[in-house]
């Protein structure tokens, strides 16, 4: 099961329209609040155990994620009727070499949404945004989530059939569990 997971997971990230290229990710504001939002799959490492995903460097999960790092994410596949969610620890990657390694899988229309100096959430003002196509990378972060807890409910089946996975170091341990 732990197998499948990783396999939709990974599917999400190179069959266009897959559901679970959209993850509902949460966080805890800075203000102590839980925040929530969609983000786009972008990659997914079973040898490394990761997820990642782009945003802009001025974002408020940016700076939610330096201050505390823990994550809830989840995903649902309506046509197969499956809900997976994760609860993991995000890092915002430093390294230029690897930001840049991301940055370059990404398509030129979506490279083009960093090259507003504006900060997302800004008020808009009247005029155009002022960009600079030449430091849209300086914009752009690349997260990664580690997970450590992963549930899988299928809900097309009958009865309903849950499985709970939980890293302890370097191992998943799971089992399945009532729905």
């Amino acid at each position: 099961m732990l197998d499948q997971i990783w396999q939709s997971l990974s599917d999400a990230v190179h069959m266009p329209g897959h559901d679970f290229a959209l993850l509902n990710l949460a966080t805890v504001g800075l203000d102590g609040d839980p925040k929530a939002r969609f983000v786009i799959l972008r990659e997914v490492s079973r040898s490394r155990e990761y997820l990642g995903f782009a945003t802009h460097t001025g974002s408020t999960k940016v700076a939610e994620i330096r201050a505390i790092p823990a994550v809830a994410a989840t995903f649902y596949n309506r046509n197969r009727l499956v809900q997976l969610r994760l609860e993991g620890v995000a890092q915002v990657v430093e390294e230029d070499a690897e930001r840049w390694r991301a940055w370059q899988t990404l398509a030129p229309h979506t490279q083009e949404q960093y090259a507003t100096l504006s900060i997302p959430g800004e008020p808009v003002t009247d005029g155009p945004p002022r960009e600079d196509p030449a430091t849209a990378f300086q914009r752009f972060a690349w997260i990664e989530i580690r997970p450590q807890r992963m549930e899988w409910l299928d809900l097309s089946t009958q009865p309903h059939h849950r499985w709970l996975f939980v890293r302890d170091a370097n191992q998943w341990f799971g089992q399945r569990v009532i729905p």
